[in-house]
């Protein structure tokens, strides 16, 4: 049996200050152009010292422990972690990690899995070992490491569990999902020692990485080779993992506390009140839909982010909940993806989305005049940037369901006595003509419902 353990890495969404950790200086993405966003603290000069870490990366790193049910240290510490490469312009990396370490976060558990300890940290540079340039823009950019226990049991269990937890992290905006996540993976067979693979980049390669690990180890341990702890690296292109050194301990690395940064003393009420902020966890809101009556395939995609879990909670108050989660994960999903826009950048306002559910609920319109009006807010708000009245659209249109039962009759009738051919032909057999009478009666009753026209075309042609 395998046994995997993750070391993720994100970069932290700095979504208010937008900069890095221990300087002023811009956080950068993948287009910027190479040494821009650079000052002397984060290209390590001579006699620079770093600034206090920002706070947004602190809190951020907090609220990401406690999401993953972690105890929060009360005292936080950087460290030196030294080693000699390119893209590290001091030698070394100021990290929470280490001997001795106090990380932000220790002790948790997330679906099953535990959750060694969460802990913040600077990103070393870029260096290109093809070229030999480095690119300072992103040394010194905020990271959050995730330390999992070796818990999980094969490769599909790890890309599920890592899928749900972005979906978790998304719901407080903890990593930025332009610049992706990548992960140490820790993996070993019963009689192999345990395996890291490096800087593994998207999911696909985590997946494809631990399942040809697990295939060399079963193949070296039959054939009786000797083996001991080491490091391998990640061959994407040809699917394999590759030989890098023998293991490194913490001694290797000669952590002592960063000398040039304070501890960080964190409180009680601190910790409270950032936690009185936080949202339920997807998989808790999942739990708590089913509960309501909602499909569980409903449930999840509506736990899937958090805009749609808000709309939902907000108009399922004054609309029945399984019209509301049927209509936000079909229409309204359908909708952001036609217009090309992630969800939070859709901008049609809560109050038009429930009067539109409350009348298809009310029966005041039809499931198809629904997905029309739907298509037109669309436009207007997203493509347009226009308001949208609902009312006078219908109204206009003439689009309010007809339920007066005689006028459908009289409208049935009529329409039977114009078309003798189309009733001769579903009368010999062919059900589907009565599609035509349906539709004739429709055009006679704009807004009619085309189910309960059909019941009564059927009882008057049986």
């Amino acid at each position: 049996m395998v046994k995997v353990g993750l070391e993720v890495h994100g970069y932290i969404l700095m979504e208010q200050s937008k900069k890095k950790l221990f300087c002023e200086c811009q956080v950068s993405n993948e287009d910027s152009v190479p040494n821009t966003n650079i000052c002397p603290i984060c290209t390590a000069q001579p006699g620079s010292k770093p600034m206090l870490p920002n706070k947004e990366a602190v809190d951020k790193a907090v609220e990401i422990g406690l999401m993953l049910g972690c105890k929060i240290s009360p005292i936080l510490m950087f460290q030196r972690k030294h080693y000699n490469y390119p893209d590290l312009p001091n030698g070394y990396q100021k990290t929470m990690s280490g001997s001795y370490s106090m990380p932000v976060g220790i002790k948790g558990s997330f679906l099953g899995i535990g959750i060694q300890q969460v802990h913040l940290e600077e990103d070393p540079a870029r260096y290109d070992p093809v070229t030999g340039t480095v690119d300072y823009n992103r040394s010194g950019m905020p990271l959050i490491e995730i330390v999992t226990d070796p818990d999980f049991k094969s490769a599909a269990e790890v890309e599920n569990w890592l899928k749900k937890l972005m979906t978790t992290l998304s719901y407080i905006k903890a990593i930025s999902k332009e610049a992706g996540v990548k992960a140490d993976v820790n993996v070993n067979i019963e009689g192999h020692p345990r395996v890291e693979i490096k800087n593994v980049n998207s999911f696909s390669s985590i997946v494809r990485a631990i399942n040809a690990e697990e295939k060399r180890q079963k193949k070296v341990t039959e054939a009786g080779e000797k083996v001991s702890q080491h490091t391998r690296a990640w061959d994407d292109a040809n699917g394999e993992t590759q030989f890098m050194r023998s293991k490194e301990q913490a001694m290797d690395y000669m952590f002592i506390p960063e000398p040039d940064l304070p501890f960080i003393d964190i409180k009680e009420s601190y910790i409270k009140q950032l936690k009185s902020k936080l949202p339920e966890r997807p998989d808790e809101k999942i739990k708590k839909y089913e509960k309501l009556g909602i499909e569980k395939l409903d449930a999840e995609v509506l736990a899937s982010d958090i805009i749609l879990a808000e709309l939902f909670e907000k108009i399922s108050k004054t609309v029945d909940k399984v019209l509301t989660a049927k209509w936000l994960r079909r229409e309204f999903v359908r909708i952001a993806n036609y217009h090309n826009k992630d969800l939070d950048l859709v901008t049609i306002p809560v109050e038009s989305l429930t009067k539109l559910f409350k009348l298809i609920e009310t029966k005041k319109i039809t499931e198809k005049v629904g997905q029309k009006i739907m298509n037109e807010l669309g436009d207007a708000y997203i493509k347009n940037n226009k308001d949208f009245d609902i009312d006078k659209y219908i109204r206009e249109n003439q689009l309010e369901t007809v339920s007066d039962t005689g006028a459908l009759n009289t409208a049935c009738d009529e329409v039977i006595a114009q078309n003798e051919n189309v009733v001769n032909d579903y009368k010999s057999g062919n059900e589907k003509s009565i599609n035509f009478l349906v539709g004739q009666v429709i055009r006679k009753n704009r807004g009619a419902n085309a189910g309960e026209i059909l019941e009564i075309l059927k009882k008057k042609l049986a």
